[in-house]
């Protein structure tokens, strides 16, 4: 299964969840999600310490009876995680107990779906834990698209839809759209998609659309042929956010950030290519490879106070300006 597919399935499993979902399926899922955290942290565990592992786990949930830890449950469970998940079980004579292989355990791909694991376990705790438990009360709109979203992508079909503008005005002329990827950004969902006789100058490029404004979708039956030139990974590689802006050329960055302001870029880090120059006593400071965009520079006025722009110059002339702005606000 190709890696954006897996972390859609994974996010749209949090989703279904935490807006209701059958009892046994969702006992499924989290068996499923239970045995992944098992055999992955616990190389060569024997299937009796596993069947004990979820008999514990599940119990709290009151899903034993509904899900099944039988041995021939279990080896059924197995294939399901390959058909679901991608992810291959595999049982060691020599150790005696089942693993997971280090090759696929490293991915990005596994790292991401078990950070969904762990927000699952949050959305899903008893009532009594949610006394001192709190997520976010505002939920991203138009989630509920995700399973046609896929759908489309996958099949290479093509939806139209009516799309509500920023100032709450709905577009009176149905969008029709070539479907290609979804990316998540700070909790919303995007759709990056080709439009059909859209404007002249945008023909043939990705355009991002956000679900939660999307309204009236429908999937056609009529397909489209991929463009096999649009890279959509190469495309948002250097990008901030959900605009590759390619207009923009990618910059060296360079910022500066006081020792505890680090600490949290460092465990954030604020972009894949970032590389820490100086680490002390005094001073935090990184390298990114990106394109300077509305997205991130918003970011960037997120940090301001405790942040310097080292380079590029024009970068530090944009930032001052809208700190003027603001002051004259």
């Amino acid at each position: 299964m190709a890696l954006w597919k897996r972390i859609v399935l994974s996010n749209l499993i949090v989703y279904k969840i935490r807006n209701g979902m059958a009892s046994s399926t969702a006992g499924k899922i989290r068996c499923y999600l239970l045995i992944i955290q098992k055999v992955k942290r616990d190389k060569y565990t024997s299937l009796e310490n596993l069947i004990n592992y979820l008999q514990e786990k599940l119990r709290l949930y009151d899903y034993v009876d509904e899900v099944g830890t039988s041995e021939r449950t279990m080896r059924r469970n197995f294939e399901d995680i390959l058909e679901l998940f991608g992810v291959v079980i595999e049982y060691s004579k020599a150790n005696n107990g089942y693993f997971i292989s280090d090759e696929f355990s490293q991915s990005i791909d596994f790292e991401r779906l078990m950070e969904q694991f762990n927000l699952i376990e949050i959305l899903t705790f008893d009532n009594k834990l949610r006394e001192f438990i709190f997520t976010e009360k505002k939920k991203g709109k138009g989630t509920e698209y995700l399973s046609l979203l896929i759908e489309a992508i996958q099949y290479s079909k093509k939806i139209e839809f009516r799309y509500r503008k920023f100032d709450n005005t709905i577009t009176k002329e149905r969008r029709i759209v070539e479907p290609y990827a979804l990316k998540e950004f700070k909790g919303r969902w995007y759709l990056l998609a080709v439009e059909v006789g859209g404007r002249l100058e945008e023909r043939g490029q990705i355009k991002t659309w956000g679900l939660d404004r999307i309204e009236n979708i429908h999937l056609t039956n009529n397909l489209f042929v991929k463009n096999k030139q649009l890279n959509i990974e190469d495309e948002f590689k250097h990008c901030f956010g959900i605009h590759s802006d390619e207009d923009k050329y990618v910059e060296e960055v360079i910022l500066s950030f006081t020792p505890t302001s680090g600490k949290y870029n460092e465990a954030l880090p604020l972009h894949d290519s970032q590389e820490t120059l100086i680490d002390n006593e005094n001073e935090f400071r990184i390298k990114v490879a990106v394109k300077i965009t509305h997205d991130f520079i918003m970011e960037l006025l997120s940090q301001s106070e405790n942040m310097k722009v080292i380079a590029p110059l024009h970068l530090k002339e944009t930032l001052i300006k809208i700190h003027e702005k603001a002051i004259d606000l």
